[in-house]
């Protein structure tokens, strides 16, 4: 099989390495950004890719423009295409499946969630022979580093977000792990696959900026730590909840032991029961092997990931499946406005201003509309779920 690369960065690279000692495979071109061409097998122009004999073209670009019109022109082209750019998936997923099934071509993109991590190919197998009843965990490796240094060697988040960029973990501008927005494409796809609905409007989404050492400290002392985790499943009328927030886990909970970069996903399948997988959940090698997984898938014959029926929908977080109890970080006079909207349980602790509280139980949708509304009044809070024991 002849192929073509876009991108020659941490995962384009880790690519063209693992390609090398494969037999089966021709890397004919890999495309690089103007002045970046440092050997033979690099182009610098687009066209060149367009117009050469691979059969195969393997994105590794990151972000949506030009990568949605170089994918899309690929197909149009008559060549397959792989990509483990989540944000182009969830921005023009159904469109590039729709230009691949017309032409009888093959669009996977497993590596775009969990890195290493099987948990879409999985869910697309699974989903023949049974129902999802839900699906998520931890996929998002730089908040799962910070949260489990702040965790276990009590560092201040700015410390924990430091350490992670000096390790690579973190991008210069980490904003969209730290809003919580990487996981939440992560679980567009996921949903994508296995409910045939991209929730792109709707969902509810909270990440780690607001979280603290106190909170951590308070969590402790219930018994809890803290992690990030995205859902989505099935409510009883049939729609579709989506979200993703901060959640005090039990320390016996298997998410509490989920340490350092590394990330969790699980599904509910009706018949199967509880399936979970655990890995690296980005990096060149780990990225890049999930990547050659579906160039073997290709090569074997599979053209999609997802059913043709796929389509934009809206997620439903105000159904009495999404009722939690919340944990809250707050000020007296945020906490006085909350009760009257959530209802609190009891009061944890006081400590210099800030009142910690558990909230009765509420669903997703009405806790974050009454938390971004408190915001909005300059209240800071901090919020996470209480994850009930297994």
């Amino acid at each position: 099989m002849i192929i073509s690369i876009l991108g020659h960065g941490v995962v384009g690279k880790g690519v063209w390495d693992m390609l090398q000692n494969r037999s089966e495979f021709t890397v004919r071109n890999v495309l690089v950004k103007k002045g970046e061409k440092t050997a033979s097998f690099m182009v610098e122009s687009f066209d060149e890719v367009l117009g050469d004999d691979s059969e195969l073209v393997i994105e590794c670009m990151g972000g949506v423009d030009p990568a949605f019109k170089f994918t899309s022109e690929c197909l149009k082209a008559g060549k397959s295409l792989i990509t483990s750019n989540k944000a182009l998936v969830a921005a023009h997923g159904i469109e590039l499946m729709e230009l691949a099934r017309e032409r009888n071509l093959s669009f996977l993109f497993s590596a775009a969630c969990g890195g290493a991590i099987p948990i879409l190919q999985n869910l697309h197998l699974a989903r023949q022979s049974d129902s999802i009843l839900w699906a998520g965990g931890i996929l998002n490796g730089t908040t799962n580093y910070i949260l489990d240094s702040m965790d276990r060697r009590n560092l201040s988040f700015e410390e924990a977000l430091g350490q992670a960029k000096a390790l690579g973990y973190a991008e210069a501008d980490p904003t969209a792990d730290l809003s919580g927005m990487d996981t939440m494409r992560k679980i567009m796809l996921i949903s994508m696959v296995a409910y045939d609905v991209l929730p792109n409007s709707d969902y509810n989404l909270e990440g780690i900026q607001n979280v603290s050492a106190c909170d951590f400290e308070v969590a402790k002392e219930l018994g809890y730590t803290i992690r990030l985790l995205g859902r989505c499943g099935l409510a009883a009328s049939g729609r579709l909840y989506s979200y993703v927030q901060p959640m005090l886990c039990p320390l016996s909970d298997i998410f509490a032991g989920v340490r350092l970069n590394t990330n969790l996903a699980q599904y509910q399948g009706q018949n199967s029961g509880l399936m979970g997988f655990s890995g690296q959940g980005a990096g060149r090698y780990p990225t890049a092997s999930a990547i050659l997984r579906d160039v073997w898938s290709v090569l074997g014959g599979q053209k999609q990931m997802l059913e043709k029926k796929c389509l934009v929908g809206f997620a439903c977080n105000d159904a009495a499946e999404c009722a939690r109890s919340y944990f809250v970080r707050i000020d007296d006079e945020g906490l006085e406005k909350l009760s009257g909207k959530v209802g609190v349980q009891r009061i944890v602790r006081k400590d210099n201003g800030k009142t910690f509280a558990i909230t009765d139980k509420v669903t997703i949708k009405v806790m974050h509309d009454a938390i971004s509304e408190l915001r909005s009044k300059g209240h800071v809070v901090f919020f996470a779920e209480m994850k009930e024991e297994a």
